[in-house]
């Protein structure tokens, strides 16, 4: 059963993180009396240090060393006593203007905003592309016999292409038929909505047997085969050398597994695919996330829309030490303005 920290705990648990977040150096009691000016001895603190120790929310790397958070403790901070702070001006002109500047299609939006997240931040900024969706058109394109290639518009301008083999044999004639005809019914809907739309219309006696809605539902099918991921948008990564400089990761283990936490995309876009469900923005740490995806780090991440639809999720991605009440602002605001951009486009 979770244990209520009293208020006393609550401020030696505070005081300690955020010492721990400026300097990653374990935090000693004469230190925490001295720096923050505590009406408390010395011994009183080191009594209430060992309390946390015991309740699993500091540690002590060294007998006669101060304390450290454990990753209990920094869970324990963020939920329950951090308190978030104002954007500076500065971080809001920065974001505003470097943001400002770039095209206004998704994808470029997308990997602009994980290089200014990287800049203001000085951590690593990662974005995950919108998915492929509401669909524009969706149209085929005869390539040779039985080779054909579909290609998806996005509602956003996102565009995904994919060759289809093993069709039958239709000439550029037959596939612009059915060009037509989705030209019609595609818009607004995604792939599944499409399928189920044709798959209705076959229902209908006059168009049972029509060759039209035949092939266009099986190009449609095949258009969506869940082994090519199609509905995963891209994964946008920029700064990840700004975490080289931080002690936590100065050994050459520590170094190896920072980079190889970054080599399976797929776990951190279902991890940002899971804070953009969320609707809000979320700190995620070490083995909370996604199959252990940030072993030894945190995300700070929030959804990003367009109108009353979530594309994805962005944020900054650096060691559990993070000053989150400073990065939670600046993750905010970048997903609004990334939300007002792809409004207005």
């Amino acid at each position: 059963m979770k244990k209520t920290l009293s208020p006393r705990l609550r401020t030696i648990l505070e005081l300690v993180v955020r010492d721990y977040i400026k300097t990653a150096e374990p935090v000693a009691s004469e230190a925490l009396v001295k720096r923050h000016g505590l009406n408390l001895s010395s011994a009183t603190v080191r009594k209430v240090l060992a309390q946390l120790e015991e309740m699993g929310l500091l540690a002590q790397p060294h007998s006669s060393s101060g304390r450290t958070p454990t990753e209990a403790g920094l869970r324990t901070y963020v939920r329950e006593i951090l308190a978030v702070g104002q954007l500076s001006e500065a971080n809001r002109a920065l974001i505003d203007r470097e943001l400002a500047g770039g095209a206004p299609r998704a994808e470029a939006v997308c990997a602009l905003c994980s290089k200014v997240l990287s800049n203001v931040t000085r951590h690593m900024g990662v974005v995950s592309g919108p998915c492929l969706e509401l669909l524009k058109n969706l149209y085929f394109v005869r390539l040779g016999p039985g080779e054909i290639l579909a290609v998806m518009v996005g509602a956003g301008g996102l565009m995904r292409n994919k060759v289809l083999t093993g069709q039958e044999d239709l000439s550029q004639d037959e596939l612009n038929q059915v060009n037509r005809y989705l030209a019609e019914e595609v818009p607004g809907l995604t792939l599944d909505e499409v399928r189920l739309k044709i798959i209705k219309a076959m229902g209908d006696e006059k168009k049972a047997f029509d060759r039209l809605y035949e092939r266009a539902f099986r190009l449609a099918q095949a258009s969506a085969g869940a082994e090519d991921n199609q509905g995963e948008g891209d994964l946008f990564m920029e700064g990840r050398g700004n975490l080289l400089k931080y002690p936590e990761f100065s050994e050459t283990e520590a170094m190896r597994a920072l980079f190889t936490a970054f080599e399976d995309k797929h776990r951190l876009m279902n991890l940002l695919n899971e804070v953009a469900k969320a609707g809000q923005v979320r700190i995620v740490l070490g083995p909370e996330a996604a199959a252990a995806a940030l072993s030894g780090l945190a995300l700070v991440a929030s959804p990003y829309t367009r109108g009353d639809r979530t594309l994805g999720a962005l944020g900054i991605i650096g060691p559990q030490r993070l000053d989150y009440s400073e990065i939670v602002p600046v993750v905010d605001y970048a997903a609004r303005v990334v939300s007002g951009i792809l409004e207005n486009s």
